[in-house]
Formats: C-alpha cells, sequence, structure tokens
C-alpha cells in the first residue's frame, strides 16, 4: 500500500502550474486553457521590453522571456490538459 508520504512527494512546479485558474465546466476550463497560455507570453513578453527598456539593452531580455513565458505556458498547458484527461478517463 502507497504511504501517504510518497503521496505528498509532488514537485512544487507540478504544484504551480497543474491547476486550472478555472474550475466546473469543462468546456470553459479547456477555453480557460488557451487563454492561461497566451495571457502567460504576453505577461513574460512585456516583462522581457521593460527590462530592455531599463536596461537600455536591444532585445535581448524581449526573447529569452518570451521564450520562458513560451515553454512555461505550454508545460502548464500540458499539464492541465493530462489533469483534465484524467480526470475525464476516472468518471467513465
Amino acid at each position: 500500500m502507497p504511504d501517504n508520504k510518497e503521496k505528498n512527494k509532488k514537485s512544487t512546479l507540478s504544484d504551480l502550474f497543474g491547476k486550472p485558474l478555472i474550475s466546473g465546466n469543462k468546456s470553459l476550463q479547456y477555453s480557460g486553457l488557451g487563454v492561461q497560455l497566451a495571457a502567460t507570453i504576453i505577461v513574460f513578453l512585456f516583462i522581457g521590453i521593460w527590462i530592455d527598456k531599463w536596461l537600455e539593452t536591444r532585445f535581448i531580455f524581449t526573447l529569452v522571456f518570451t521564450f520562458i513565458g513560451f515553454f512555461g505556458g505550454f508545460y502548464s498547458f500540458y499539464l492541465n490538459i493530462k489533469k483534465l484527461t484524467e480526470e475525464e478517463k476516472n468518471k467513465h
């Protein structure tokens, strides 16, 4: 029988990105994932632009932060899709 300590050993990153922002109706959850992905990329894009202006650099931080937002957003998207599909499998 699995021990409760093993269940509680989820990674912090997985806990942070693995929870959908919208709960309730499945269609709202799936559409909310797209909005969450786009918002993550846009927020990191603007952070990169702000840092580039602050440090008077050309576009290096804009590119770096956009890629961080892109990969972080897709990681979150993947975890949420995985969780939602597992929930639907368990219901049926």
